[in-house]
């Protein structure tokens, strides 16, 4: 069963770019890491400002090792020193029946 982290933020004012840039390391991160099927970052389509993070595991323990790494506690706590309090971290599986379209493929 897929399992999926979901992580929203806003940056502080004028730490945008600090924001994205370990944001995007976190991702390119996790690419490397076994048991990640897909890891992406996004931005709010509205004017919101929030950006984050999605990635699709294996397992949750595929998730919860990548998480522990080093390099990934080091990003991730740089990360909290540039957006605002309140940030989410969620965690999803995916239920009942799907297409079965790949993870990332054009609808």
């Amino acid at each position: 069963m897929t399992y999926i982290r979901v992580s929203t933020m806003t940056a502080l004012a004028g730490r945008e770019e600090e924001a994205s840039r370990v944001n995007q390391e976190l991702v390119d991160f996790y690419r490397t890491q076994e048991g990640c099927l897909s890891s992406h970052f996004v931005n709010a389509a509205d004017r919101s400002g929030e950006q984050g993070r999605i990635s699709f595991w294996i397992s949750e323990r595929a998730a919860n090792e990548a998480a522990t790494q080093e390099r990934s506690l080091q990003l991730r706590s740089s990360l909290h020193l540039v957006v605002r309090r309140g940030h989410q971290d969620r965690s999803f599986t995916i239920a009942g029946a799907t297409n079965d379209a790949a993870v990332g493929s054009a609808v």
